[in-house]
C-alpha cells in the first residue's frame, strides 16, 4: 500500500462521504453544462463551467488526501509528496484564474458557477447527513 493513499475505513450510512460529495458535484456540473447549452447556447460557457467544476473536484480530492494523511492518528505523513500536492493545488487554481484573466473567451460567470457546484454539493451532503442522523 502506498504511503500517500492510506486505506480509509468505509463510512457508515449516516457519515459524511467525500465520494458522495464528488458524485453530487459531477451531477451538478453536468446539469449546469446542459442548462448552459440549452438556455444560452454557448459552448464557451459550458466548457468554462465544466473546466471549473473539474478543477474544483480535483482540488477537493487532493485536499482530502493531504488532510487525511496529515491528521490521521499515529505517524503523520507530512513529507515531500504532501508539500508537492499542496503546491500542485495552488498551481492548478492559479492556472485557472490566469486563464480567466488572460483568455477573453472564458466565461467568468460560468467559471463561478462551476466552482460553486462543489459548495452546493457540500451543502447537500451536510443536509443529507443531518437528515439521515449523522453529525
Amino acid at each position: 500500500m502506498s504511503r500517500t493513499m492510506a486505506k480509509r475505513p468505509t463510512p457508515d450510512v449516516g457519515e459524511f462521504s467525500f465520494r458522495r460529495v464528488l458524485q453530487i458535484t459531477a451531477v451538478l456540473v453536468v446539469l449546469g453544462a446542459i442548462v448552459e447549452l440549452v438556455l444560452f447556447r454557448t459552448w464557451v460557457g459550458a466548457l468554462s463551467l465544466t473546466a471549473a467544476g473539474l478543477v474544483a473536484m480535483i482540488n477537493f480530492r487532493w485536499l482530502e488526501v493531504v488532510v487525511y494523511g496529515v491528521v490521521q492518528p499515529g505517524k503523520t505523513q507530512f513529507d515531500g509528496w504532501t508539500v508537492l500536492r499542496i503546491f500542485g493545488r495552488l498551481t492548478l487554481l492559479a492556472g485557472i484564474f490566469a486563464a480567466i484573466l488572460l483568455l477573453p473567451r472564458v466565461d467568468a460567470v460560468a467559471v463561478a458557477f462551476g466552482f460553486s457546484t462543489l459548495v452546493a454539493a457540500l451543502v447537500i451532503e451536510g443536509l443529507r447527513q443531518t437528515r439521515v442522523g449523522g453529525g
